[in-house]
């Protein structure tokens, strides 16, 4: 679960653009903390109590916060800034490419004016159907849509990501490695 200056962190990130793939790098880029620092922060593995006031100092003064390396570390800029809920389903619909929300409403058995609705804050979804739109999404149980920010996750949630974070990883293996996991793939994947 990210902290709050991770959280804090990803959703600057987010708002100026940066591709949620290129955050750990491009921070590291603009600091002189370590990249295994920075991913750990990034990542949320490291508490914001690990992170000493310097290094917030760098953190914020790298994503353009200058001076304020007390709002990184005390302010929740989710809850205050955003609709959690709304960023939410756009992330999530916005993964679905051409013909997605179609399809998925078709799959809950709502109009797809509903899912427009929804993704312009006019209506909102009941508890039962975010949980379902959870599940359909593979977003882990427990996770509340209207307060969680998947938006800010690093983790990939479009089929199509997931393929690519999956093919960069096997590609990334050495030959040791792929060696070494390639029984346990075949049979995950069963044969060809």
């Amino acid at each position: 679960m990210p902290t709050r200056i991770s959280n804090n962190l990803r959703l600057t990130l987010w708002r100026q653009g940066i591709p949620r793939t290129q955050w750990v790098g491009w921070i590291a880029a603009r600091c002189e903390l370590g990249p295994d620092l920075v991913r750990a922060v990034v990542g949320g593995s490291a508490t914001d109590d690990q992170v000493g006031d310097a290094e917030c100092s760098q953190l914020a003064r790298a994503i353009g916060m200058t001076s304020e390396a007390e709002t990184l570390r005390f302010a929740d800029m989710v809850e205050a800034e955003c609709d959690v809920l709304r960023e939410n389903l756009g992330y999530l619909m916005n993964a679905l490419g051409h013909g997605g929300k179609k399809a998925l409403a078709a799959k809950f058995g709502v109009d797809p004016t509903t899912i427009s609705r929804w993704l312009n804050g006019t209506s909102q979804p009941n508890e039962a159907t975010l949980r379902q739109l959870a599940t359909y999404f593979g977003i882990p149980a427990g996770t509340d849509l209207r307060s969680d920010p998947v938006f800010l996750s690093l983790d990939p949630v479009a089929l199509s990501e997931r393929r690519q974070w999956l093919i960069s990883r096997l590609e990334s293996l050495s030959a040791d490695e792929l060696r070494d996991l390639y029984p346990a793939l075949r049979r995950m994947l069963g044969p060809q």
